[in-house]
């Protein structure tokens, strides 16, 4: 019972991670949702069987386990993972800043928990799923190949329709390649295929002893996805490979080093990524060339220019909330009272992962961040000291060397705000974190048992939570007002907490409103209980609290709308929505 609980867990997370990047990267709330659902649901199977008595399902269990030495004891395999504990208290701080009101956006923060959850759970079962060779090789075919799937479509879909996606362009499709809406992602994904395909090649050469077939395929898989990485012309991804390929050959020559008693070589390992490089920009036209080359120049262009600011903005918001942080998943309503310039720019994230980390999470975040991160390089400390299989090993360090290219990458962008990237990027944190030896566990069957309810729980609630994204896209469709009332009512309904779609249905009562004036007071009555209700849930959400402003001065409310407005100018200050709109008023109850 256990095993098929362990291999159904398997399962699942590999057909999520094949399946995640094509809807957009799983960008939209429907598939975000669904794939954490998704997720959540196949590790809680894994912590159900580690709640199970040994022998369960009415075989006898054999007393050995087969390992790279031939065969040792059956070690114990109920309990948890001792990294569960600092991975479950990660989202365990977004229910503290609910608790004690630290959060500008409580929904969203309730909603990156589950993410979160979803993430760090998958973490810890590939710290524990890695340790079986066959286990990591179907993760790392997983990866390689939904890399080698995305690198055929980007590289046909660049040549026929380059800013299209499915032959479609859309108002998200800004910069798209692949099935990815920003080329700098779709970059972040290929990344972790090369720099885990290379490292591959190079542990079954050595294992090997030699170039076999397996070797020239692997070898000739990273150097084809090279090609559409550089493609796709993201300069920051450009950077993040040549770091991944520079870390995952140090931690191969350290620990080859280590074995032979010589010291540690640079020059060979930085020479093979400069020749891996080398050969991507080779095979691309001279204007992706020329593009890649104004990375040298720094800031100086405007997409460098609006990072710089806002990153200041950042730093800003993260230094007003130095503790707990402004909230997890609460950063786009928080730092536009921080932002100094860029107001019609919807800042969704401060196009860093760490500086966003930061903001949202404070020092409590960085202290939990650290303490996980300790833990994963024990594992692959241990997997490198006391590995004897170079293929097994070349797994660990390639995986590792990927997770440090898009942590690289991610100092430039948002790649682990996306869930394709963060649910590769987590599996393969959690392989490179797998021991060779047995593992320090927890709670014996009683702590997995109450996880396996948890994760159970938190599934439902996230396919609940992907069930109102679907219904409220639907809703919001209707273009008659009347009809998209009624159709966001049964919405609210079964979904009280979409703040969306409760600002949606109350503007909608408002136009609704205007030029009847025989139904006016109720429906612009039923408005504002609606954007009440908005702001309730995203306190911080500036252009809402605009709305309500608005709505109460239709009222004959002009403290309440001055109230209202003050507000929503101190949380937005540069928005120019709201700027106009308090001038607007202010002339208005100037006129009366």
């Amino acid at each position: 019972m256990k095993a098929r609980l362990d291999a159904a867990a398997e399962a699942l997370l590999l057909v999520a991670i094949v399946l995640a990047p094509w809807p957009y990267g799983a960008a939209a709330d429907p598939a975000r949702y669904g794939l954490v659902a998704l997720v959540l649901l196949a590790v809680s199977l894994f912590a159900a069987a580690r709640a199970l008595p040994r022998g369960s399902g009415g075989t006898e269990e054999s007393p050995q386990l087969p390992s790279e030495r031939g065969f040792i004891p059956r070690e114990r395999d109920d309990g948890l993972p001792y990294l569960a504990l600092p991975a479950a208290a990660l989202p365990a701080l977004g229910l503290v800043q609910i608790a004690v009101g630290t959060s500008a956006a409580p929904q969203w923060t309730a909603e990156a928990v589950l993410i979160l959850a979803a993430m760090t759970a998958a973490l810890v079962f590939w710290s524990e799923r890695g340790r079986d060779r066959d286990a990591a090789v179907r993760l790392a075919a997983a990866v390689l190949g939904v890399c080698a799937a995305e690198a055929v479509f980007g590289a046909v879909q660049w040549s026929l329709a380059p800013d299209r996606i499915y032959g479609r362009a859309t108002p998200i499709v800004t910069t798209p390649f692949g099935s990815y809406v920003n080329h700098n992602h779709f970059a972040g994904l290929l990344e972790m295929g090369i720099v885990l395909a290379a490292s591959m090649a190079l542990g079954r050469a050595r294992r090997g002893g030699g170039p076999t077939p397996g070797v020239v395929g692997l070898a000739g898989l990273s150097l084809g996805l090279v090609a559409v990485h550089v493609a796709s012309r993201s300069r920051g991804g450009l950077v993040a490979l040549a770091g991944g390929l520079l870390v995952a050959g140090t931690l191969w020559a350290r620990a080859a080093s280590h074995r032979a008693g010589r010291p540690l070589r640079l020059a060979p390992l930085a020479f093979g990524a400069v020749v891996v490089i080398a050969f991507g920009l080779a095979v691309v036209p001279e204007n992706t060339r020329a593009h890649l080359a104004t990375i040298f120049r720094g800031g100086g262009d405007g997409s460098g220019d609006y990072r710089l600011d806002v990153a200041r903005d950042t730093l800003r918001l993260a230094a007003a909330r130095p503790v707990l942080g402004a909230g997890l998943g609460a950063y786009a309503d928080a730092v536009p009272a921080f932002k100094s310039a860029h107001g019609e720019v919807r800042t969704t994230h401060a196009e860093d992962d760490v500086l966003e980390f930061v903001a949202e999470t404070g020092l409590a975040g960085l202290a939990l961040a650290a303490w996980l991160a300790v833990l994963v390089v024990r594992g692959l400390t241990d997997r490198l000291r006391h590995g004897r299989d170079p293929f097994r090993k070349s797994m660990a360090v390639g995986a590792a060397g990927a997770v440090a290219a898009l942590a690289l990458h991610s100092l430039a962008d948002f790649n682990l705000r996306l869930p394709a990237n963060a649910l590769v990027f987590a599996s393969l944190l959690g392989l490179a974190a797998a021991p060779r030896e047995a593992a320090r566990r927890i709670g014996g069957r009683a702590l997995p048992a109450v996880a396996a309810a948890v994760l159970l729980l938190l599934s439902a609630a996230a396919g609940w939570r992907a069930a109102g994204a679907l219904s409220l896209e639907r809703a919001l469709a209707d273009e008659d007002p009347q009809m998209r009332v009624a159709s966001l009512d049964p919405v609210l309904r079964r979904h009280p907490y979409l703040a969306d779609a409760h600002r949606a249905r109350g503007l909608t009562w408002r136009e609704l409103a205007v030029g009847r004036s025989e139904f006016a007071p109720a429906r612009l009555d039923r408005a504002e209980r609606d954007l009440s209700r908005a702001v309730r849930l995203r306190p911080a959400w500036g252009e809402a609290w605009a709305d309500l402003a608005w709505t109460r001065l239709l009222r004959g409310d002009r403290a309440g709308a001055r109230e209202a407005m003050d507000r929503a100018v101190s949380l937005d200050r540069t928005h120019p929505y709201i700027a106009q709109a308090r001038a607007e008023m202010l002339a208005r109850l100037d006129l009366k």
